[in-house]
């Protein structure tokens, strides 16, 4: 059996990527299909295949690959999966939408992370499957209390995600005094300097490039995260990072989270002035947490869902 990855990515480097999507889920499918003896392909220009992947939306895949895809699975009535990961459907106005109703209309099977969206997809799609997120390849960290004078405050995530960021240090944390260390790639940065801000915020901000080792090797000299979010369906994969790195975190909560509600503090008046105090009040709960990813969150069981997906050709 041939299986063909529909991305713009490169599939010997998903480990390595910045997309959650990459090294959470693709790089899952991947290995998945490896260990079945599956042959892998992957990249936007199509290959005869028998099974094909459609991984999460980039500007790289547009209308010309989804009309060649037709071409395949029509005639040679290939099996179609596809990463559904936002609730792009939901976007009257989204051009990314027309792309996602012609892989349903070709009979495509869906994948997403979470319940909620598989909700969402219930009016559209007739076959649903929720695979979680893999976690990253990290250790997990015991909370330590620093003697930061001026605390350390971790925000990671990818640039789609800044915007959440830029809202709440010009809201609830403007008047904080405090060291921002924001690992991300440079258009994060960029996307940053460029904002107007109602207000100027009191914290520093120190830029970091993102990858999987510089993460661990900031959050060891931060005293807490934060975790401001802008996505109502992203997954709880940026979460679970975080509480595996050992810190405390402030959190909105969305759908994917609200299992982990309680091992986290809201951007609430209270709560902000009370874990910039007292950080180490939170380590019981960021133990807690651990302790829950580490039995839920099982590779092994997250690439048996992948197996059992390929298998429904």
């Amino acid at each position: 059996m041939h299986l063909h990855i529909i991305t713009s990515g490169n599939i010997k480097k998903l480990k390595t990527s910045s997309l959650a999507s990459d090294r959470l889920r693709l790089d899952y499918i991947y290995e998945a299909a490896k260990q079945i003896g599956y042959e892998v392909t992957g990249g936007n220009s199509l290959l005869n295949a028998d099974i094909y992947f459609f991984s999460a939306m980039t500007k790289e895949i547009d209308e010309k690959i989804i009309l060649e895809l037709k071409k395949y699975i029509k005639l040679k009535e290939r099996y179609l999966i596809v990463d559904y990961v936002d609730d792009w459907l939901s976007n009257s106005q989204s051009k990314i939408k027309t792309i996602y109703e012609q892989l349903i209309n070709l009979g495509a099977t869906f994948t997403v992370p979470t319940e909620g969206l598989a909700k969402q997809l219930e009016s559209y799609v007739k076959q649903v499957l929720i695979i979680q997120d893999g976690i990253d390849k990290i250790p997990n960290i015991k909370p330590k209390l620093l003697k930061n004078k001026i605390k350390n405050v971790l925000w990671h995530g990818h640039p789609s995600n800044i915007f959440s960021l830029i809202r709440i240090i010009d809201e609830e944390l403007v008047d904080l005094d405090f060291n921002l260390h924001l690992v991300s790639s440079n258009k994060s940065a960029e996307i940053l300097t460029k904002s107007n801000f109602n207000k100027i915020p009191k914290c520093k901000i120190y830029f970091h490039n993102w990858n999987l080792k510089k993460i661990v090797e900031v959050s060891r000299n931060c005293d807490f995260a934060i975790l401001p979010v802008n996505k109502k369906w992203a997954s709880e994969n940026r979460l679970i990072t975080t509480f595996r790195l050992g810190l405390p975190i402030i959190a909105e909560t969305i759908n994917s989270y609200k299992k982990f509600s309680e091992f986290y503090s809201d951007f609430k008046k209270d709560e902000i002035i009370e874990i910039f105090k007292n950080p180490q009040k939170s380590f019981h709960q960021v133990e807690r947490a651990q302790k829950i990813i580490s039995q839920n969150y099982n590779q092994k069981k997250i690439l048996d869902l992948w197996k059992q997906s390929l298998s429904k050709k």
